[in-house]
Order: C-alpha cells, then structure tokens, then sequence
C-alpha cells in the first residue's frame, strides 16, 4: 500500500507574492476592497461524508475533499485523502467506493463512467496514474500506464481529456481517451497547473484553451485557439498571480484568475486585458465559479485552525463586489455546478480531529 500524502501538489508548489492588484494589466498598489453586495447571501446546506470522529486516529476519519463532479442533480462522485465516494441523491449521502488514498481530481463523462487521478507526494513516474471506469466503479482501467508524472489539474469534457502533470510533459486526447499525445505548450512553460476550455465557440483547429502555470519561477497564462497546437503568450505581468492559483473561464472571452493573496483578475476580450476583481482577503484562492450573468463563487484557503476566517465568497457582478457566504472550522477546496441553482462544494473541516466538508446549495439570491 502505498503512503499517504499530507499535503497536494499546488500547495506545495505555490510561491508567495505581494498584496498588489490587476488593472488593465498593470499592477498598482492599493487595499483590498471591504465592499459587498446588497443581495443576501446564498444558503448552503453543510454536511459531510459520513465518516466518525475520534481519538487518537481512531474511528474513520475522512480528511480533505480535493474535488467533486456531477453528471445531473442525482448523481455524483467526490474524492480525496479518505476516500473516493459516490452519490446517487444529489449528495445527501455517499457510498464508498475506494478507500483511503492520494485522490486529487476526478470528472464525470457519464451516468457510470468516472475518470480519476491518483497522485502521491512528490509526484514522478509510478507516482501519478489516471483511472478509469465505464461501470459505476465496479472496475478500473488504468490510463497511459506510466507515461503520467504528475496530477497537477485535469479537464474532461465531451471528446476532449487533459492531464496537467505539473513540470513534467502533459497529456492531451481528442477522442474520449482512446489515443494520446505529449503537450510541452510550445515551450511557453515550465511547469503548468490549471487548465479551462470554455466550450462555446469551436474554431477550425478545435476549442480555445487557457493553461496557468510557471516559467522560471513566473506565473504565465497561455492560450491555444486550435486545440492546443499552437500557443501564444497571454499579456499578463510575470509573477503576479502565484503558480497555481485558480483558473474560470465561462466564455472564450470572459474569464477569471485567483492568486495567492486574494487576488482577482478578470477578463472580458480573452486575456488581452485585465481588470482587478480582488476578493476582501489576503487567502490564497483554491477555486472559482461563474455562470455567463456574473454571479459567482470563489473559495479560499482556511486552515488555520487558530484564527478561522471565511472560505467562500460570492459575487452577483462578475466579482466587482464580494459577500462572505461560509466560514468558520470549515475550508472549501474546489467548486462545482451544473449552472445556476446547481452547485457543489467540497473541502474540509480543520481541526485536531479532521473531517471532510460537502456543501450544497440550496438557496440561491439574485439581484
């Protein structure tokens, strides 16, 4: 068997960075907005896995979601340090379906068909392997055997499967994962950490594609329009976003990125230009979420089990202004929705004794 991981691949990796903003992109100091909306907070129903508590490491203790799919309002999948799970009433109550292990992402391209990356500490060949399951989780294939050294992020839609393995080369497959190939981003990259492809207007050489990620030590945003086979530099200032911090893109043209220290950028002309949307923080940002209205989530780290502060903040104008909608003993890791109404999220419940955290929205405010 192998060891447990206690800490994932991005954070170890993250690099620190001041308290600076995006503008036009231009960086220029200034404070954090304390400014919120007047719209009254979503609610979220906050429960967890079903694991128990208790001394000494004893009971069944399920530490840390790393992330969360669903293919409709029923029926759902969630993994992370304690286990893989699986949800057939909208996340009310799960089932195990893999035991305690280095479970980092995972995606539904199916009712029963489940693709999984396995990652354990630090990561290399042997060390990182991608799954998949066509029967609800009955069995497991395992994908590229040993051509996979990192699980840094992964995308699964429709035809397309990307798996972000960090600084070492990615893969890529345009046919629902029957054929693979190498993506080094045009050399553009030296390690690489979050990925979006939007979806909504194909082009001649296949979907617009944005990957985050590090060159010399340099956050660096790239962008492919065919697909991934040409790359091209986006204008964002080197080292102002730390290297793994969150990446949503809703359209081709409108998208965000969070950074180390609150940080927010946004686009709305495909990353030519930015604009700050900084949340009222100086967290480090694990996810976001937004629909093409502009209301939206972003969750940011909170593990400090001696001066807990919030972990998810919402935002109904494309993240002008932000409301703290969850804090407390609690941390939301990633974000996940089916749209407006349907979302999602997973994370962890800090403390001595830990446990994992599922959060379901169950009111949703608007404008």
């Amino acid at each position: 068997m192998r060891p447990r991981l206690g800490i994932g691949v991005v954070g170890a990796c993250l690099l620190g960075l001041c308290g600076s903003v995006w503008a036009q992109s231009q960086w220029q100091g200034t404070t954090y907005p304390l400014a919120t909306s007047r719209a009254p907070a979503s609610h979220f129903l906050i429960i967890d896995t079903g694991g128990s508590g208790g001394g000494f490491g004893q009971g069944d203790v399920r530490q840390k979601l790393h992330d969360v799919s669903f293919w409709n309002a029923r029926l759902g999948w969630t993994g992370g340090y304690g286990g893989l799970f699986r949800t057939e009433d909208g996340g009310l109550t799960w089932q195990r379906m893999k035991p305690a292990g280095g479970w980092y992402h995972l995606a539904m391209t199916g009712p029963q068909e489940v693709w999984l990356v396995e990652g354990w500490h630090p990561g290399g060949y042997g060390r990182a392997f991608l799954w998949h399951t066509t029967d609800n989780g009955a069995t497991w294939q395992e994908v590229e055997q040993g051509k996979i050294a990192g699980y840094a992020d992964f995308f699964a839609r429709a035809n397309l499967r990307w798996v972000l393995t960090g600084d070492h080369p990615s893969l890529c497959s345009e046919d629902g994962g029957v054929t693979w190939r190498e993506e080094r981003f045009g050399g553009l990259l030296h390690g690489n950490s979050r990925i979006a492809i939007p979806g909504d207007v194909p082009t001649d050489g296949g979907f617009t594609v944005y990957v985050a990620g590090h060159y010399q030590h340099k956050f660096r945003l790239v962008k492919s329009t065919d697909g991934g086979q040409k790359w091209s530099l986006l204008p964002v200032p080197e080292g102002a976003i730390g290297v793994g911090g969150a990446l949503f893109f809703v359209t081709t043209q409108r998208g965000w990125v969070g950074g180390y220290a609150g940080e927010v950028a946004f686009t709305d002309d495909g990353g030519e230009t930015w604009e700050s949307r900084n949340l009222p923080t100086d967290q480090r940002v694990m996810s976001l979420w937004f629909d093409q209205s502009g209301h939206g989530f972003a969750a940011v780290v909170n593990t400090n089990i001696f001066r807990f502060r919030d972990t998810l903040y919402e935002t109904h104008d494309a993240g002008r202004t932000w409301t703290p909608v969850m804090g407390g003993a609690r941390f939301v890791e990633a974000i996940f929705a089916l749209g407006p109404g349907q979302v999602w999220c997973v994370g962890d419940v800090p403390g001595f004794i830990q446990n994992d955290l599922v959060a379901i929205l169950t009111r949703e405010t608007t404008e």
